[in-house]
């Protein structure tokens, strides 16, 4: 059947007319695809100066595009051999994308139709590339989901919880570390040499910038390195973890600012430079977390080379270690 279906479906020819044609339409697309979203990207844009949550998503589309060049240049993609011609369903599914998007604008959701670009994108790269382009720099297009914030509904239901985890979280690490300290809703009262102070876990600290800076940053580090299944759905897994836990060092770390020093110049300061220091430390807690699976879990690479050892002292050389024997050897043996 395999056979059967790469017969009746062939290639672009390479015929340079042809194929300079088929780069044409390619660019022309393109460019109407970033003329008729460019309003949407200027909303994104708004949203990344203003909200610190979603920061990140200025590096969204170079890295993206960074896992799309790693991607073909390790399985080189030529559009003369490659290229199939675009099935009818493509354009089909391309026309009901653009009609969810036409009354998505017409109702008002404003995020489903900023969404409906990655859909748009995925349905023109099959078009124009078939399934060999488009099995390559799916991971690309899937990695674009990190520049849109998440849906204002969905946002109040998340940020709240973090919140209350958050502060609670901080309240045992301060009370473990040595701090006495009392907690009151989202509000730490500090017992420190200037006085009661109270720390305010406000909804801006409640982690969901780090949840969303670290699922982006794993998420890369899982398409770009190569790892096993397990690996790789582990580190997805310890997203959530691992940036909650960010997040409580910071505000331990902003408490401890407060017990040592006096002003409120000197506290906002100590709040952004442990700010800064957080994904810094997010990403060693990773790097830790990767050590401890190697350690606990060898790649099997490494399982298979210890398997390939000679377990016979006898019968190897002592210095490579190695099968080194013949009749005569063979012929001393008791």
């Amino acid at each position: 059947m395999a056979e059967m279906s790469s017969m009746s479906v062939e290639p672009i020819a390479s015929d340079p007319r042809q194929l300079r044609a088929w780069r044409w339409a390619m660019g022309a697309v393109a460019l109407v695809l970033a003329w008729a979203y460019a309003p949407n990207f200027r909303d994104l844009s708004t949203t990344w100066s203003a909200d610190p949550n979603y920061s990140h998503g200025y590096l969204v589309v170079p890295i993206a595009l960074f896992i799309a060049w790693r991607r073909l240049s390790e399985e080189p993609w030529e559009p003369s051999r490659d290229a199939l011609p675009a099935p009818w369903w493509c354009w089909a599914l391309l026309a009901v994308i653009l009609a969810v998007r036409v009354v998505a604008y017409e109702g008002g959701f404003q995020w489903a139709e900023t969404a409906t670009l990655l859909p748009a994108l995925a349905c023109l790269t099959w078009t124009f590339g078939g399934w060999p382009l488009f099995r390559r720099v799916w991971p690309a297009i899937l990695f674009l989901v990190f520049m849109f914030p998440l849906p204002n509904a969905l946002n109040m239901r998340i940020a709240l919880p973090l919140q209350r985890i958050a502060t609670s979280g901080s309240y045992i690490l301060l009370q473990l570390s040595g701090f006495w300290a009392i907690q009151e809703g989202n509000i730490i009262l500090l017992n420190t040499p200037f006085g009661m102070r109270p720390l305010d876990v406000a909804l801006a600290c409640n982690g969901l910038r780090m949840l969303m800076c670290m699922a982006a940053t794993i998420t890369a580090t899982v398409m770009l390195i190569p790892l096993p299944i397990w690996k790789r759905v582990t580190l997805l897994i310890s997203t959530v973890p691992i940036a909650m836990v960010s997040n409580m060092i910071r505000i331990v770390a902003t408490g401890w600012c407060y017990y040592f020093v006096k002003g409120e110049r000197a506290q906002e300061w100590a709040h952004d430079i442990s700010g800064w220091l957080m994904m810094p430390m997010a990403l060693v807690l990773v790097g830790l977390e990767l050590g401890l699976l190697a350690w606990l879990v060898p790649d099997e690479d490494e399982d298979e080379d210890d398997d390939r050892k000679t377990i016979i002292p006898l019968l190897t050389d002592r210095k490579t270690g190695r099968g080194q024997w013949n009749n005569q050897d063979l012929g001393e043996l008791p």
